[in-house]
């Protein structure tokens, strides 16, 4: 081979390198196969120069726009790295379209090609999920907390008669939620709200702070903060002149449940509350139960399911009395327990998730503190399959509750074949709530709007 020849051959392998970085640029999908299901991987990869950085997506855990540490291509392999979720990944390009390789996290691999995709996908709008005109009146509101200081933005519906009409509130669970909990494609929220007030019910439902066209700041917030913006909402509504004060109800989901309890406990304008999937054990239970039970059902092995409660139990011991300082204590447990075969990253993840403002005082909850106070009709449903609030012990712990506070209006109910977020499902697993076309089984809502015409036509 002449000079010339080895002036082209280097010539094309330079030129290549940033070539083929604008090559890998664009979203690249791949799916885990587990034990217990699919589970979609986005890698999203942009050229800058000669350097490759990018984010990670896992749409059916909600998990959207996670920076990667590390991203590096040496012909022909991709190295890409998370290490503070001990997450990485390795493959062999095979083309502009095509990689093939291995998902690796926590000492488990994973043969996961990757596609890539010529654009974003657009997830479609989920059967239930009503589309204007709306049959009745659908407008923007504003509320103002006084406590806080923050105005917070939501939507009130009503059937277009003007007269006072029956209303609820609707309430979230855990993690930053629009007004219509927009979670994994689907729109509960959006859904009851058009069920209800089809049947004469009026709506009222929220952008958590710092969410959406609310202010605040969401970070910080503890459960007894999303209280305060229900106590504003309350305001709003005695203010309104197509609201019934004598029937204004609280819906609360999941978490939602202990912020509707805390405030029908104190505020006599709660006139009932439906409380779906909501604890009723002290949430340090709740939580190790959680954890126990996906980890059974995903397959991991009981010694290792076993050991977990164990650590965490102590963990959560730790949050509860009050140890200091906290964090060091609780990162040096971890490494301990674990024998140093976690990352630092990982552990200070651990620690983070759990010494927050919110989680210090959600696992701190008892909610029999507020249920027992309550007076006003409450109506209490889980799914069979929930794998979050368990159906049996909850209802039981909220039963025990009411009766403690003399009330003898209520109603508990589990529905079979229901997941944590009331749909028909199949194995209650959160990862198959994205897959779901169902966002609400409409045996869960025509059950509610039934008791809570019932309560009105009672109440009159």
């Amino acid at each position: 081979m002449n000079k010339n020849n080895y002036f082209f051959l280097l010539l094309f392998f330079l030129f290549s390198l940033p070539t083929f970085g604008q090559n890998l640029a664009g979203p690249w999908k791949g799916t885990l196969e587990l034990p217990n299901g699919k589970l979609d991987i986005i890698f999203k990869i942009s050229a800058q120069g000669n350097n490759l950085k990018g984010i990670m997506d896992i749409p059916a855990q909600q998990v959207k726009g996670v920076p990667i540490h590390e991203i590096r291509y040496e012909s022909p392999f991709l190295f890409i790295k998370l290490p503070n979720l001990g997450i990485e990944y390795v493959g062999n390009v095979i083309d502009d379209e095509n990689i093939e390789g291995t998902f690796k996290q926590g000492g488990q691999s994973f043969k996961m090609p990757l596609i890539k995709s010529l654009k974003e996908e657009t997830p479609e709008a989920k059967p239930q999920e009503p589309r204007p005109p709306f049959t009745y009146l659908s407008r923007n509101i504003e509320f103002y907390n006084k406590k806080d200081g923050i105005m917070l933005s939501g939507t009130f519906t009503r059937p277009f008669d003007v007269k006072r009409y029956p209303t609820v509130i609707l309430i979230s669970g855990s993690g930053p939620q629009d007004r219509n909990q927009n979670i994994l494609g689907h729109k509960p929220f959006l859904v009851l709200a058009d069920e209800f007030t089809k049947k004469g019910i009026a709506v009222l439902r929220f952008d958590d702070r710092g969410v959406g066209g609310s202010q605040g700041t969401f970070e910080n917030a503890t459960t007894s903060d999303f209280a305060t913006d229900v106590e504003a909402a309350i305001e709003y509504l005695l203010l309104r002149n197509d609201v019934d004060p004598t029937h204004i109800g609280l819906i609360g989901h999941s978490e939602g449940g202990i912020v509707a309890s805390m405030v029908a406990s104190k505020n006599d304008k709660v006139n009932f509350m439906v409380l779906m999937a909501s604890p009723g054990i002290p949430c340090k239970d709740l939580m190790l139960h959680q954890k126990e039970k996906i980890e059974i059902i995903s397959g991991l092995p009981k010694n290792i399911v076993a050991s977990n409660q164990k650590i965490f139990d102590k963990a959560y011991d730790m949050i509860l009395n009050n140890e200091v300082p906290l964090q060091d204590k609780l990162s040096d447990f971890f490494k301990h327990q674990y024998h140093n075969n976690i990352s630092d990253q990982q552990v200070n993840s651990i620690v983070k998730s759990i010494t927050n403002p919110w989680f210090i005082e959600f696992i701190k909850t008892n909610p029999e503190n507020y249920l027992s106070k309550v007076k006003a009709p409450v109506y209490a449903l889980n799914g069979s399959k929930d794998l979050q609030v368990f159906a049996d012990e909850n209802l039981e712990g909220i039963e025990n509750s009411l009766k403690k506070a003399g009330n003898v209006r209520y109603k508990m109910e589990k529905l079979e074949g229901l997941n944590h977020l009331f749909q028909e499902c199949e194995t209650g697993l959160p990862n198959e709530y994205g897959v779901l076309n169902q966002t609400l089984s409409p045996t869960f809502m025509n059950k509610v709007s039934e008791w809570i015409l019932e309560e009105v036509k009672t109440k009159k």
